[in-house]
């Protein structure tokens, strides 16, 4: 948070710029008051091309493929340490492994939990109904 005090999230807060690098990162707080950045703006205004108004809000984004790449990362460091019977040592990792993997369950349904359909992806997700269960909001991809 924006307030200085408060522990960090787990979730990613980098936005990204126009060219999608890394390297046009810019590290921001998870709930934005508009005090820091640019005047009046935040941070919000180095991505929307400058001007308008912007009200104080959370704001996040995720990367489901990077937090898949560092559990695949894990399960093999697990292989490899079982085999070597150095498991205990990155037992403590491994268990934060599992943690994101529940998190990343999320990235497999419609962000917005909406239900999935042809039609549903033609007019957009707005107009689509409210999910009612795994079978109809589950993607089973990565988004």
């Amino acid at each position: 948070q924006e307030d200085g005090t408060s522990t960090p999230s787990y979730i990613n807060t980098f936005q990204r710029g126009s060219e999608e690098s890394v390297w046009d990162t810019v590290p921001q707080p998870d709930w934005d008051t508009l005090a820091k950045g640019q005047s009046g703006s935040g941070y919000l205004d180095l991505f929307n091309n400058g001007g308008g108004s912007f009200a104080a809000q959370y704001k996040y984004t995720d990367a489901p493929d990077a937090d898949a790449r560092l559990i695949q990362a894990a399960y093999w460091a697990q292989q490899y340490a079982t085999a070597q019977g150095n498991q205990s040592q990155i037992s403590s990792t491994l268990s934060d492994a599992a943690k994101l993997g529940d998190d990343l369950r999320y990235s497999m349904f419609d962000k917005y939990f909406k239900q999935i359909s042809a039609s549903c992806s033609q007019n957009g997700s707005v107009a689509c109904p409210a999910g009612t269960s795994k079978s109809n909001e589950d993607t089973y991809l990565l988004s």
